[in-house]
């Protein structure tokens, strides 16, 4: 059985450079397009329940944009994604799992995950779980690789899920040297963990959370243009679909006496609009 060994890296950190706003990106890659309509797409096809008081109709209505707003995260971190890539600095993994070593959750539970400090541990050992990541980015010419988790935040996240993060990114800090090492082949100066609370509302340790407003320096390139693009085209997508169900609602309301009781689920928000007409309201907003 291998042995968790550990050593210490350089702790300078290089200074990030300063980011001039740039305009907007013209158009946004066709692969992140695709997932934003898949994304307005999945959540009008989704079952939601009924609720007695709003009814069939209106509750078709607030389980599609809730389910929408749900859904943005994920297309905050494909539209990071898109804007690292394109930079040819960066090499960037999604849905990354690391097995949690022994070690390295001895350490975090005897230190707390603020001490890792320039630590470094052996990814090799005894494993206790596998930690899911949303992405680890390599800035190859800073030298630095960063572990990420990557919240929506317009709300606190719940005490025992943000524990259990900041504890899981504090391991894999710890053996991220030896993870990339292995897996491929390359040997950085610093390695980093952080959470991305793009509204800054998730209530994460400060040392480790990066907000909107501080991205751009975080990687050294403008990365905010793509996803604020990014989220305008999902918000176009999102309310062209509103005014025809709004619409139907409407009709509906004049009845409700004559409504049954509620079904306990709704076939998906979007099946209520089969059958009719689409109007000019449902056509798709050109790409922001």
């Amino acid at each position: 059985m291998h042995h968790a060994a550990s050593s210490l890296v350089s702790a300078a950190v290089p200074a990030v450079p300063t980011i001039t706003p740039v305009s907007p990106p013209r158009a946004l890659p066709a692969d992140l397009l695709a997932r934003i309509e898949k994304t307005v797409s999945g959540a009008g096809s989704a079952e939601f329940a009924v609720d007695p008081l709003l009814g069939h109709s209106l509750s078709a209505v607030t389980s599609f944009l809730t389910s929408v707003v749900k859904r943005s995260g994920a297309v905050i971190e494909d539209a990071l994604y898109a804007a690292l890539v394109r930079n040819r600095r960066f090499l960037v993994m999604q849905q990354v799992r690391i097995p949690i070593t022994r070690a390295a959750e001895m350490y975090v539970q005897e230190n707390g995950p603020g001490r890792v400090g320039e630590l470094a541990l052996a990814s090799d050992g005894a494993t206790v779980r596998v930690g899911h990541f949303d992405m680890i980015v390599i800035d190859q010419q800073r030298s630095v690789a960063m572990v990420i988790e990557i919240k929506r935040g317009s709300g606190i996240t719940e005490s025992k899920k943000r524990k259990a993060t900041e504890r899981d990114l504090a391991c894999a800090r710890l053996q991220l040297a030896s993870y990339l090492r292995t897996l491929l082949g390359i040997k950085l100066k610093h390695y980093r963990c952080h959470v991305i609370d793009f509204y800054g509302r998730s209530g994460f340790r400060d040392e480790l959370t990066v907000t909107r407003e501080g991205l751009d320096n975080l990687f050294g390139v403008p990365v905010i243009p793509t996803i604020d693009a990014a989220l305008s085209a999902l918000e176009a997508r999102m309310v062209a679909r509103v005014p025809p169900m709004l619409q139907i609602a409407q009709e509906r309301l004049a009845d409700r006496t004559a409504e049954p009781v509620p079904r306990r689920a709704g076939r998906g928000a979007l099946a209520m609009l089969s059958g009719r007409q689409a109007g000019p309201a449902l056509a798709l907003s050109p790409p922001a």
